[in-house]
């Protein structure tokens, strides 16, 4: 991956976070990925593994984000609700 294309991820990542209202401890619970390895990647300090990003990448778009060339945007307006996989664990 290269610096430009690590730049473009990270800040589609922070967008998709923002249109969604996630915060970083949010998103970071429902991948089951540490905070700090979100951190440095939205900082584009750290490329992700491919598994990282899959997991990443797919709780984002099942969500209804869409990754464009130039960003992201929602798949449909208004969007559904949706439970991030860490909201549907029960605690205890």
């Amino acid at each position: 991956m290269t610096a430009r294309d690590l730049s473009l991820l990270a800040a589609q990542i922070r967008a998709a976070r923002g249109l969604l209202g996630w915060s970083q401890a949010h998103l970071a619970e429902s991948c089951n990925i540490h905070r700090a390895t979100l951190v440095d990647l939205e900082s584009g300090k750290r490329e992700p593994h491919e598994a990282t990003l899959t997991v990443l990448m797919g709780e984002l778009i099942n969500a209804g984000i869409v990754f464009t060339e130039r960003g992201v945007e929602f798949r449909k307006w208004p969007t559904k609700l949706f439970a991030a996989r860490a909201n549907k664990r029960l605690r205890t």
